[in-house]
C-alpha cells in the first residue's frame, strides 16, 4: 500500500517469495489502493462534543464502509479545540503519503476552510456547505428539512411558529435559520421577531438561557422549531420546570434525530439526517478526486433527510 517505506516493502516481498507466494504486478490491477485520512476537528466544542458522538459515529460508519468498497485505506485523526489550525495544516504538508483528506467541517469557519484549501491537497468537506467557495462539500439538505418541519406544523394547525436558534458559529445553524424564514414565507405566515429566541447550543446552557427568557415574560408561540435536538431538549426541560406543558401548551421540533429524541418525554419530533449516506458520498467524491489525473470542477452535494413525527407536536385541527 501507499505509505509503506521502500525498505519495508522489499523485506515483505522477499519473505513472500521465500514462502512461495507470487508477487502481484500492480500494473495488472485496475485500481491501486490509496491512503485517505479523516479529520474530526473541534474548533469551539459547542457542537463537536460528546453529545453528538452518535451523530459523528454514523458518519464514520458510512465512511468506513465506502472506503472498503473502493479499496481505500482510511485513517482517522481527532483534534480538540485547543489544537491550533496551523498545527493541523502543517501535518497535512508533512504527510505526502496521504492521497486525500475528508474533513469534518461542522465547526469550521469560512477562513478555516480557505486555510485547508491552501495546502493544495485533495479535500472533501462534510457536514458543512458553502456554495460560493470553490471546494467539494457534502452536507445534509438543511433547507428541504426545515421546510418539512414548518409544513408539519401548519398541517397540524399551527400558524404562530417561533425559532429557537443559536449564535454559535456553524454553517448548518446559519442555513437552518435562513430556511426557517424562507419556509415561513412559503407558508404565507408572518415571522414575529418576538418569537425568535437565541440560546447557547449546549444542553445545560440552552436550558438556562431559555428559562431566563421565559422568566423575562416573553410571549410564547404555539410551536417552536429548535435548530437542533440538544437545544430542543434543553428548552423542553426549561418549559417543564416553568409548568408549561409540551405539547399541550407549546409544541416543539428539533433537528438531527439523536437517540435521546425518542427517549425523552414527550418524544421529540425531529429531522433524521442521512448520516451514513453523507459519509459514503464524501468518500466516493474523494476517491474520484484522487484517482482522476485531470482536475475536477468543485462538487457540492446535499442529501435529504426524513421528518420523524413524534409526540412533541400537538395537532390543533
Amino acid at each position: 500500500k501507499q505509505g509503506v517505506g521502500e525498505d519495508t516493502r522489499e523485506r515483505i516481498l522477499r519473505v513472500a517469495r521465500e514462502l512461495g507466494y507470487e508477487t502481484i504486478n500492480r500494473g495488472d490491477q485496475e485500481e491501486e489502493d490509496i491512503v485517505l485520512r479523516f479529520l474530526k476537528i473541534s474548533r469551539h466544542g459547542h457542537t463537536v462534543n460528546p453529545s453528538h458522538n452518535n451523530f459523528i459515529d454514523a458518519y464514520v460508519e458510512g465512511i468506513t464502509t465506502a472506503s472498503a468498497e473502493h479499496s481505500a485505506v482510511m485513517e482517522m485523526e481527532n483534534y480538540a479545540a485547543d489544537v491550533p489550525l496551523e498545527t493541523i495544516t502543517n501535518k497535512i504538508y508533512d504527510s505526502p503519503q496521504i492521497s486525500g483528506y475528508l474533513i469534518l467541517g461542522t465547526e469550521l469557519s469560512e477562513e478555516d476552510i480557505q486555510e485547508f484549501l491552501k495546502t493544495g491537497k485533495n479535500i472533501v468537506f462534510l457536514d458543512t456547505y458553502i456554495d460560493y467557495i470553490e471546494a467539494d462539500f457534502v452536507d445534509m439538505n438543511n433547507t428541504d428539512a426545515v421546510h418539512k418541519v414548518i409544513r408539519h406544523f401548519t398541517d397540524c394547525g399551527h400558524s404562530s411558529i417561533g425559532l429557537i436558534k443559536s449564535s454559535v458559529n456553524t454553517r448548518n445553524f446559519y442555513l437552518r435559520e435562513k430556511a426557517y424564514y424562507q419556509a415561513m414565507e412559503k407558508a404565507g405566515l408572518i415571522v414575529s421577531e418576538d418569537f425568535i429566541f437565541d440560546v447557547d447550543s449546549t444542553f445545560d446552557n440552552a436550558h438556562d438561557d431559555f428559562k431566563s427568557l421565559i422568566d423575562s415574560g416573553k410571549e410564547l408561540p404555539t410551536a417552536f422549531f429548535a435548530i437542533n435536538d440538544i437545544i430542543a431538549m434543553g428548552c423542553m426541560k426549561a418549559l417543564k420546570e416553568k409548568g408549561l406543558s409540551v405539547p399541550d401548551q407549546v409544541s416543539i421540533a428539533g433537528f438531527d434525530n439523536l437517540p435521546m429524541a425518542g427517549m425523552v418525554t414527550p418524544s421529540l419530533t425531529s429531522i433524521d439526517v442521512s448520516k451514513k449516506e453523507i459519509g459514503r458520498t464524501a468518500v466516493e467524491m474523494l476517491v474520484m478526486k484522487t484517482r482522476r489525473k485531470e482536475a475536477l470542477p468543485p462538487r457540492k452535494t446535499q442529501i435529504g433527510g426524513r421528518l420523524i413525527k413524534r409526540e412533541s407536536v400537538k395537532r390543533l385541527i
